[in-house]
């Protein structure tokens, strides 16, 4: 598989698909049921629910000083990649604050889909290459200046924002704020990444050319054959690892144990396959 750049106009259009997502999701689905999220959208809507204003208006005002500080410290380059979206988001929330709103009575619902749609908005946006700033531009900040991973920088904004949730609104919004953070997370982990349609495959075996046969001819799978040895036995071993299409694992199980009883088999999901050899059947 040969990953090729996006044409400029293909960019724009996943950042601006991608945008109108994520904020379809704020409106409708997050902010229509008051369930917070992490982020700056998540800091405009307790804003809003503490004062009555507008998200909007919160995300501009914060992201516009943001993308300032983010240009003098962070550089140019970094900073071009959020300015579109930040400056884009704002506006498309405030576009879209009344389209097709989803109340509903069971809250729960509300935060794992609403959390899920702006995680499929935002993966979208990543695909585009481009972020929509925010927090994001602050994690990188910190980041650079405490030596702190970026992803754990912003692990730390999102719990501040969870906390702030329940010190206002009681503990059961801070669950459900946390909710849709890990419901944002994981969609944006499929959009980035799909379903998990491979499996990574590693077969510990004695019967070496009956097992390279079984992939090669019955489960019409590469593989990679590697001499080992036992660390506590010393006997000469084979290693065979193979990525197996989902659709083949069952079959793969069933001949593995008919090969070798014995065989030690690790099956692992395989979040991203690149390179000549693999096709996905299904």
């Amino acid at each position: 598989m040969k990953r090729t750049s996006l044409h400029p106009l293909s960019r724009i259009a996943l950042l601006l698909t991608g945008i109108m997502i994520l904020a379809w999701g704020f409106n409708a689905i997050l902010a229509t049921n008051h369930i917070i999220i992490g982020g700056l959208p998540g800091i405009s809507l307790l804003i809003e629910r503490q004062s009555g204003f507008d998200p909007a208006l919160t995300q501009w005002l914060v992201g516009i000083p943001l993308l300032g500080i983010g240009w003098m410290v962070l550089g140019r380059q970094s900073t071009l990649h959020s300015l579109t979206g930040a400056l884009v988001l704002p506006l498309a929330i405030f576009v879209t604050r009344d389209w097709f709103r989803l109340p509903v009575e069971n809250a729960m619902l509300a935060a794992i889909f609403g959390g899920f749609t702006c995680g499929l908005g935002l993966g979208i946006v990543f695909l585009a290459n481009a972020t929509t700033g925010g927090m994001a531009i602050l994690a990188q900040i910190v980041s650079r200046q405490l030596g702190i991973p970026v992803s754990r920088c912003m692990l730390i904004i999102d719990g501040i924002i969870v906390i702030a949730a329940g010190a206002f609104f009681g503990a059961e919004q801070a669950m459900l704020a946390l909710l849709s953070v890990v419901s944002l997370s994981k969609a944006i982990d499929v959009v980035q990444s799909g379903l998990g349609s491979a499996k990574s495959v590693t077969i510990i075996t004695k019967q070496k050319e009956a097992m390279r046969e079984m992939l090669l001819h019955h489960l019409d799978c590469g593989a990679t054959l590697i001499k080992a040895e036992g660390a506590h036995s010393g006997e000469s071993r084979s290693l065979l690892v193979s990525v197996v299409p989902r659709n083949k694992v069952a079959r793969l199980r069933r001949h593995v144990r008919r090969v070798d009883a014995e065989a030690f088999t690790i099956i692992s999901d395989a979040s991203e396959v690149l390179g000549y050899g693999f096709q996905n059947h299904g």
